[in-house]
């Protein structure tokens, strides 16, 4: 094997790369969008790859080469001319010789490639289609440039593109073998899945979400039509859970709207119906810290958010060396499937090494929250309202620890003793609102930040009894008497499930596990086996 293209050198495309070195190719060309970002992992690789050519490319391989490095909005409309063309013009062998993946491959003539970037996240990403249908409903100016964006901006044209560069470039330089590393969209899970990955949540999944499984199948259906083709080589890898993690450190928290800066504490205000939600306090210059887990394109995790994402029945785990071995026996030809079963029965699923792996990073981060005597309860990079009910978990746990006091003692005794423990903790009460999260108390009493992820200053805010409770359901915490009670049926309800599951043989191979729900209980666990029991996990390939 002489020359391995690389595309897309993140936390799999790094394992991959590892393996592919072992095979001892004469050169591997690792491409990344950014210069900076394939410097660096030449950088790393040097010293491992004795021996092998490693060379650094980089652009944006859905763009055409000539403006593969432009990533601003505005740089790409001035250029729109020239893309619109590309992008929406006869597909003449012309036009698609001008695409960035075209010349990659004729520049370096590989005899395979592997593609891991995330088509689903860089292209999903741009479907807005709300803020779209408000600029045009706008009688300004600005209908042009926004016609203009959603040209830009759509994903089908992309992917077409790409794939119709990639086939003439296989077939004019003789690639061997092309495999796509992709993803399900949601981890392995079902639309109904409960998180967001901070975006801000919908009626159903957020925006970016649904335009991530969009462009993805798109995507896949698009490569199995050219698996099709006579001579070309074609394979699909998809992972159908929680991939890997690049390290756990006591860091500042990181979510969509960059790195987060404490907001100065406030005092509770009263939510009067018929006004407009008022924000309150300034951001200080400290950033917020707590241990978090670093996990690739989603930014940071929790303890709890990490604990509750991977449990049995949510989206569990796999490692990125689980990845890798299987583009490596792909590419020896020892597991070659077709694309359509390989979508369902040919998935990656959890593993145990995942599992082991799950425990690992979940106990670094516990050795981080003693070390540094904090909490790791929620970041929102799954969803403002995943993080919410963790923060409202985790309050209730912090004035009733186990089952049998929550069971014992009145909802407004909890609401009570929550109310005295703010009151002493008021650090908690600064790291929700930096996150943007809002807390809701009784008679309309609030704390709100200087933000807030829901309501987001684009939407209503006007106060009213039903965006209160709108409010509380999605993205507020809600300490009121009214939820605390619904908590504790939940619970219970919880409770007596794991405690008729213990008893049954098959309690194996069900979707949620009752043995992790102990008197003692894990917030984390507790939350994955709650969406598990409310028909919020995955599907089990084999049922």
């Amino acid at each position: 094997m002489k020359t391995v293209l690389i595309i897309g050198v993140g936390q799999i495309g790094k394992a991959i790369t590892k393996r592919i070195i072992d095979m001892k190719p004469e050169r591997i060309i690792l491409h990344n969008l950014t210069k900076k970002e394939s410097d660096d992992e030449i950088v790393k690789f040097k010293k491992q790859a004795e021996g092998i050519e490693l060379v650094p490319s980089y652009g944006n391989v859905f763009m055409p080469y000539k403006y593969n490095t432009l990533s601003q909005e505005q740089e790409m409309l001035e250029k729109k001319d020239y893309l619109l063309n590309f992008y929406y013009s006869n597909p003449t062998e012309e036009i698609l010789k001008e695409s960035t993946i075209y010349k990659l491959i004729e520049k370096w003539k590989p005899e395979i490639v592997v593609d891991s970037i995330n088509t689903g996240t860089v292209l999903g990403s741009t479907y807005k289609p709300e803020q779209l249908l408000e600029t045009v409903n706008d009688n300004s100016s600005e209908k042009e440039k926004t016609l203009t964006k959603v040209l830009l901006n759509d994903f089908v044209p992309k992917i077409i593109n790409f794939v119709n560069s990639l086939k003439i470039a296989m077939e004019d330089f003789k690639v061997k073998k092309y495999i796509k590393v992709s993803t399900t969209g949601l981890g392995g899970m079902g639309i109904n899945m409960p998180y967001t990955h901070g975006d801000t949540p919908k009626s159903t999944l957020s925006y970016a979400l649904m335009g991530k499984i969009s462009s993805a199948g798109v995507f896949h259906q698009l490569l199995w039509n050219l698996s099709h083709v006579a001579h070309l080589n074609i394979s699909l890898v998809i992972p159908s859970t929680f991939v890997g993690y690049d390290n756990a450190k006591f860091e500042p928290i990181e979510t969509d709207i960059g790195l987060i800066k404490k907001v100065e504490l406030v005092d509770k205000v009263m939510l009067k119906i018929g006004e407009d939600l008022k924000y309150n306090g300034n951001k200080t210059d400290e950033y917020l810290r707590f241990p978090v887990v670093r996990a690739g394109e989603n930014h940071v995790y929790s303890l709890f958010e990490m604990s509750a994402l991977t449990t049995i029945g949510q989206m569990e785990a796999v490692t990125k060396e689980e990845v890798a071995d299987a583009v490596i026996s792909d590419i020896e030809g020892k597991a070659y499937k077709n694309i359509l079963a390989y979508l369902d029965s040919g998935m990656i699923s959890p593993t145990y090494a995942g599992r082991t792996m799950r425990d690992k990073v979940i106990s670094e981060i516990k050795s981080l929250m003693k070390e540094n005597k904090t909490t790791s309860i929620a970041t929102g990079n799954l969803g403002v309202t995943m993080a919410k009910q963790l923060y409202e978990l985790f309050l209730i746990k912090s004035v009733c620890p186990t089952f049998t006091e929550i069971t014992n003692n009145e909802s407004e005794t909890i609401y009570n003793k929550i109310i005295e423990y703010l009151n002493d903790n008021s650090d908690i009460i600064q790291e929700v609102l930096s996150l943007g999260i809002p807390i809701l108390l009784e008679n309309n009493e609030a704390y709100v930040g200087e933000y807030s992820l829901y309501p987001n200053k684009e939407e209503k805010t006007k106060i009213t009894n039903e965006s209160i409770e709108n409010w509380a359901k999605t993205g507020w915490i809600d300490l009121r008497i009214k939820n605390i009670n619904i908590w504790k049926k939940d619970i219970l309800e919880i409770q007596k499930d794991a405690e008729e599951l213990k008893k049954k043989d098959e309690c194996f191979t069900l979707s949620r596990n009752p043995f992790v729900i102990e008197d003692d209980f894990d917030i984390g666990e507790l939350m994955g086996y709650y969406y598990n029991l409310k028909g919020r996990g995955r599907r089990l390939l084999n049922k």
